[in-house]
């Protein structure tokens, strides 16, 4: 997959995330929105209702007050009674109660409201103009209880998510608000614009019109109270598949940059055999070649120039190897007890040649009062000629080794340090990766295929140690390997 199908498929997806993220706070804002109309007739049918009870409280004081209204309300009670008293009988077993089929003697007849209507509309016409004369004269702060209204309006608002206490106070037709009567810390002039507004006493045939205005705010916690699960299934849900494209991009670019350095590795790797294997051809034909003549200086020039480049061929093929046995997970490690000292003299001596061809030179400081552990002499080995071949190779000038080790009661620490180019602080945590190699800028003559380092960390994590670099670009680096005595 080339960058362009990666650039691709990455813009695809951070689309969709958009996309999705967009119409998930569309569904909750319309969500929130459809809620918020609800809350508004809710509040607007419980303040109409209060204006309802009010006219109907005083209408029934006024028929008490008047003598033809107590007698019409005595009569509705009369007849509902006897309505129940009725009923009642009917649904009581009429086997057990009633031997016989006449009905009884104390059973009520059955009479209707029609019966009496005649009669009603004659009170309700009296009181009808009885109440229209008084409306003219009614004082608004007589016809309504303050106590009374405050708790009409808790009563009808509760339950609907209002955000504290309801403020109210009633006004007249010109938004002038009419003294007493309003909630006792409410601000008048704040609530002559208020949200919801209703007419109080709306069947009266005369008086001015006076409204309720109410301030209520629907609380936040109500307006998502229903809609939480969903809110937080459809932010884990977007979490998931964000987490999962992320994941998926990054296998995606870290495939791609592992091919690109597989790429490059083929190619260094062909160059590299190819060198030595040309220079060995060369200085056999040379040899071979009887035209050619031989001192005994130029026999030993072609004899140690085939004994170094097949040497590197050999380092060549045990890099390969070492990277084939780490990708296989068959790294076996057998081991011994060893003198860590020891280990560190033999690489020492069989390095310095490498090291003085640079002008270079290797130095320890062996400080260790325990140095012997159980390790595997081989990958040990290999792990201080990788740390010592990267040191000479990645240098400008000539190479400057120390070798230094330190103990204490639970393991050895084995230090490297060296005057190379330095690795930047943003690559340190990626020289352990396998076929990672940093840019080394201008310094053209290091060849390698980014596996010492690689092998080095999968030896020290195999002996169950820990392995750290402190280096600065153009101040040489300095690896730290702690080796435990119990693996």
């Amino acid at each position: 997959m080339d960058k362009r199908s990666i650039a691709v498929m990455l813009g695809a997806i951070v689309v969709a995330l958009v996309g999705l993220l967009a119409v998930q706070v569309i569904w909750t804002r319309e969500t929130i929105g459809l809620r918020e109309d609800q809350f508004v007739r809710e509040v607007a049918g419980g303040l109409l209702r209060v204006s309802e009870h009010l006219e109907r409280a005083e209408r029934m004081q006024d028929l008490r007050k008047h003598r033809k209204g107590r007698r019409m309300l005595a009569r509705i009670d009369s007849l509902r009674a006897a309505a129940q008293q009725r009923q009642a009988l009917l649904d009581a077993p009429a086997a057990d109660e009633l031997p016989s089929s006449d009905p009884p003697a104390d059973l009520p007849p059955d009479i209707t409201m029609a019966e009496e209507a005649p009669l009603y509309q004659e009170m309700i016409d009296d009181l009808a103009r009885g109440i229209f004369s008084k409306e003219l004269s009614r004082d608004i702060r007589r016809r309504i209880d303050p106590v009374a209204l405050d708790s009409m309006i808790g009563q009808e608002l509760t339950g609907l998510g209002v955000d504290g206490s309801p403020r109210w106070a009633i006004f007249n037709e010109k938004r002038e608000p009419v003294r007493g009567l309003a909630m006792p810390d409410s601000a008048t002039a704040d609530l002559r614009e208020a949200r919801f507004r209703v007419r109080l006493f709306r069947h009266d045939l005369a008086g001015l019109p006076y409204f309720l205005h109410v301030q209520a705010d629907h609380a936040r916690s109500a307006l998502l109270s229903g809609a939480w699960p969903m809110l937080i299934a459809s932010v884990l849900f977007v979490a998931i598949i964000a987490l999962a494209f992320s994941y998926t991009i990054r296998s995606v670019v870290r495939q791609k940059r592992l091919n690109d350095i597989r790429n490059d590795l083929v190619n260094n790797l062909t160059h590299e055999l190819k060198t030595p294997i040309s220079t060995i051809g060369l200085a056999c034909e040379a040899l071979a070649d009887p035209s050619i003549p031989r001192t005994e200086e130029q026999v030993r020039a072609y004899t140690a120039m085939i004994r170094d480049e097949n040497k590197r061929l050999g380092a060549l093929v045990e890099n390969v190897l070492q990277s084939a046995v780490q990708d296989s997970g068959r790294m076996v490690m057998k081991p011994v007890d060893l003198d860590v000292h020891a280990v560190i003299d033999d690489v020492v001596r069989s390095s310095a040649m490498q090291v003085s061809r640079r002008d270079g030179r290797i130095e320890t400081d062996l400080k260790a009062e325990i140095h012997r552990l159980k390790a595997d002499r081989i990958h040990l080995t290999n792990l201080l000629y990788n740390l010592i071949d990267n040191a000479v190779k990645y240098c400008e000038k000539a190479p400057r080794l120390r070798i230094a080790t330190r103990s204490d009661d639970e393991g050895i620490t084995l230090s490297v340090s060296d005057n190379g180019i330095g690795i930047p602080s943003s690559e340190q945590r990626k020289i352990f990766d396998r076929l990672y190699r940093v840019p080394t800028g201008n310094l053209h003559n290091a060849k390698g295929f980014g596996l010492g380092l690689s092998y080095v960390k999968s030896v020290v994590d195999r002996h169950g140690g820990r392995i750290r670099v402190e280096s600065a670009p153009g101040s040489g680096s300095t690896f730290h390997i702690y080796l435990p005595f119990q693996a």
